[in-house]
């Protein structure tokens, strides 16, 4: 239980000190100090001090303690399928202008509506890498495994909510309207009738890359990370 308590204490720094850094009193206090540029290096480098020890940790102890089931082929495939989608959903979110990334906050390039992957939901790498963990968590059943996997889930999760609220309560007003009309929720807002699938506004090559990327990662994952056919 030990090594899953180190799994479980570096999430929670590296969490942690996403969410506190980002809370309106800690980043005001350091952008009136050292400017949004600065501010965001240290930020960055909390982000990689605390993320790269997490993943250590996890690598050298992957698959420990209790086993919680066994994987069938069905769950295989599944998590398979999760990891084409979120893939797709992530490349498309590269490709999108974004007004509540760090890039809109620095040169001030705001819009107020959603566009593409972002009418499914205006936070689409919260939603790829949640994607990345449930596919992971299904087919790795042990509880070290699922608190390192489940992590991506619940943090992508809380960061959107906390990012929300944030900008809801000092954010510009172009970005509170494009939160108005979109979705945390994956297709809350297409379901409401506030947005529209909008296929039409996703970038072919994006999805041509994603597609490379999935097969290029299936057949090297086993070397490079174990797993299935392995």
């Amino acid at each position: 239980m030990r090594d899953v308590a180190f799994i479980l204490f570096w999430w929670l720094m590296f969490g942690g000190s996403h969410i506190i850094g980002s809370s309106i009193p800690v980043r005001t206090f350091f952008i009136n100090r050292i400017g949004t540029l600065g501010f965001k290096c240290i930020y960055s480098f909390i982000a990689l001090a605390t993320f790269i020890p997490l993943c250590f940790v996890f690598f050298t102890h992957i698959h420990v303690s209790n086993l919680l089931y066994t994987p069938g082929y069905f769950l295989q495939l599944l998590a398979q399928l999760l990891m084409l989608v979120a893939l797709v959903i992530l490349l498309q979110s590269f490709t999108t202008v974004n007004p509540m990334s760090t890039k809109a906050e620095l040169f001030g390039r705001y819009i107020n509506t959603g566009f593409g992957i972002q009418r499914v939901t205006r936070h689409p790498q919260n939603f790829a890498f949640g994607l990345f963990g449930l596919a992971h968590l299904l087919v790795n059943p042990y509880l070290g495994d699922w608190i390192f996997f489940g992590g991506f889930i619940i943090y992508g999760i809380v960061s959107a909510m906390h990012q929300d609220r944030r900008i809801l309560a000092m954010g510009h007003v172009q970005v509170k309207q494009f939160i108005a009309d979109t979705s945390a929720l994956p297709f809350a807002a297409i379901l409401s009738g506030k947005q529209r699938f909008g296929l039409d506004e996703y970038y072919p090559p994006a999805i041509a890359a994603a597609m490379v990327l999935f097969i290029l990662l299936r057949l090297l994952h086993p070397m490079l990370f174990g797993g299935f056919g392995g």
